[in-house]
């Protein structure tokens, strides 16, 4: 492995997984030099996909953070937790954060996203809420003392855990989705049909091709007038990356941080990487990809030449007694495929696998995931059709 051991000073700031990998690629490349961590959160870099997972549990005592804080402690990697970066000086090279002025040689920016709030009447009222951070969940988890009618507007990865938490907490949960059925762009129509039948029969109404002009102090109302009793709304409905402060300080954005295959930004010496980021176009979102982007950012940052091989974007929801796993292609982007379908309605099984021109392109695996592994294996490298004949 490439090694360089100086005295200079990386600065990363986020506080998630991106932030995590890239501190540790720089560490593994350089001994000595300074590696400072930046996150608003008073809490240790950990994978907020857990969040909806154990969304009602306790989660104090860092139960989600990805190590331990002697793992940062043994790799000389100080961590500023609670403490908000306000901007960047790409020419000075420093940073400027609510407790002062830092300078760095090499910065990687992992701010992540925010949850998306769509812009409808009654939005900013007490009781919507969104769920990006534990500080969120911890907050819904009081607003649900007692049993409480809940609506959770949007039916994406995050919706749907949320609601099977609430569900099983004991509270009557409804998810409107605005798409005409759920995760349409992770499934092909029938996985999607699926999941819908998965996600009633656990007990969690489900609307799709809902348009929702109003929520109230206790409802959710739709445009065919429909209303539906709400005392908490729980906004799920998509992420946006964290840019303002890369676009305040000029560097290169377009829908996130524009980004080469060494994540390098437009900016000398800045580096980009997880959510906020985007490679040859593509989002980086998932946690694979976050993780990966961090890691090559932190690699390059160091002096190495590492590249980042793009990721297909993934899906994976432990929900209503159900496992659910889809990676690449859902078949609906107009190529031709070959697809290899098999299955077991009567065990509630579904397996689809997408074939373009003669390379693994898309898997989705409904009920039975217990290849996911090799199916993750089989995408990256192209696997053919003939390897799954049986």
């Amino acid at each position: 492995m490439y090694s360089n051991n100086t005295d200079r000073k990386f600065i990363i700031i986020g506080g998630g997984p991106a932030a995590r990998y890239a501190a540790e690629a720089i560490r593994d490349r350089d001994e000595t030099a300074a590696i400072q961590i930046f996150a608003d959160e008073q809490e240790l870099p950990y994978n907020r996909p857990m969040l909806t997972k154990i969304l009602l549990e306790d989660m104090t005592g860092n139960r989600l953070a990805i190590d331990k804080f002697d793992w940062y402690m043994s790799r000389a990697i100080q961590l500023k937790l609670g403490t908000r970066v306000l901007s960047i000086d790409t020419a000075g090279k420093t940073i400027t954060a609510d407790d002062g002025t830092y300078p760095y040689d090499k910065l990687i920016y992992a701010l992540g996203a925010h949850c998306f709030v769509v812009p409808i009447k009654g939005s900013d009222l007490d009781h919507v809420v969104t769920i990006r951070n534990i500080a969120d969940c911890q907050k819904l988890a009081g607003m649900l003392s007692g049993t409480k009618k809940v609506v959770t507007i949007g039916g994406g990865v995050m919706g749907l855990e949320g609601a099977w938490e609430i569900c099983k907490a004991g509270h009557d949960c409804t998810i409107l989705e605005t798409a005409p059925g759920l995760l349409p762009k992770q499934l092909d129509d029938e996985a999607s049909s699926m999941l819908y039948d998965i996600v009633t029969g656990a007990g969690v109404k489900v609307v799709c091709g809902a348009k929702i002009t109003e929520i109230t102090s206790d409802a959710v109302i739709l445009e065919d007038g429909t209303s539906y009793p709400a005392d908490v709304v729980v906004m799920s409905t998509g992420m946006r990356g964290n840019i303002a402060i890369a676009q305040e300080a000029g560097i290169e954005t377009d829908r996130l941080i524009v980004c080469d295959s060494g994540m390098r930004t437009s900016a000398p010496d800045v580096y980009a990487c997880g959510d906020c980021a985007e490679v040859n176009g593509a989002p980086q979102a998932f946690l694979q990809q976050a993780a990966e982007t961090g890691r090559v950012a932190g690699a390059n940052a160091a002096g190495d030449d590492v590249t980042y091989d793009d990721i297909p974007a993934s899906m994976y929801i432990s929900a209503f007694r159900n496992e659910i796993f889809a990676m690449g292609s859902n078949g609906k982007d107009g190529r031709e495929y070959e697809i290899l379908d098999k299955g077991d309605s009567s065990a509630g099984t579904y397996r689809k696998l997408y074939f373009a021109g003669g390379k693994l392109a898309g898997v989705i695996l409904v009920g039975d995931t217990s290849g996911m592994t090799d199916f993750v294996d089989a995408l990256k490298r192209g696997a053919a059709a003939s390897e799954f004949a049986d």
